[in-house]
């Protein structure tokens, strides 16, 4: 799937659409998940080629996700070593329980977070949110943000 957002083309390929839809929470009683969103430029292009699902030192209720720090750089370390640096860290993606998911204010505060204070080996970083219908992608560089919603029945698998 490809997406254009101004200045960036964002493929999102098949492996992370499905795990977007296995941690859709379809259920009154679904906890949030969420990951990171790995992934490289090519030609480009940002390419989502993984999400690392939740971990058991992940916390998470109906309404909130919180992702444990450690095991997520163990992720990204072996993605990254056994890519040969061609795979690294593009941002952050979690479910929530409605249909067209809104970013709460946590959410943009922690991305803002993660793109001033951490080292990142891109000039942006994403922020894409599953809801049970449809999807929010936003995109944060140093000239602000732009974002996008992706209704799910126009998402090929």
């Amino acid at each position: 799937m490809e997406i254009k957002v101004n200045k960036y083309t964002i493929v999102i390929h098949r492996e992370p659409l499905e795990i977007l839809n296995s941690f859709t929470q379809n259920s009154t009683k679904a906890p949030e998940s969420g990951g990171i969103i790995i992934g490289k430029i090519i030609q480009g292009q940002i390419n989502i080629i993984k999400l690392s699902v939740p971990t058991i030192l992940d916390k998470s209720s109906r309404t909130n996700f919180e992702r444990n720090k450690v095991s997520a750089q163990i992720i990204l370390d072996y993605e990254f070593y056994n890519s040969n640096g061609q795979l690294t860290y593009l941002g952050e993606w979690h479910t929530h329980p409605e249909p067209f998911p809104v970013p709460s204010r946590t959410d943009l505060q922690m991305l803002k977070q993660q793109f001033k204070s951490n080292k990142i080996m891109t000039e942006f970083i994403l922020l894409l949110i599953r809801g049970t219908k449809g999807i929010y992608l936003r995109i944060m560089d140093e000239e602000g943000f732009q974002e996008i919603k992706l209704n799910c029945s126009d998402l090929i698998i």
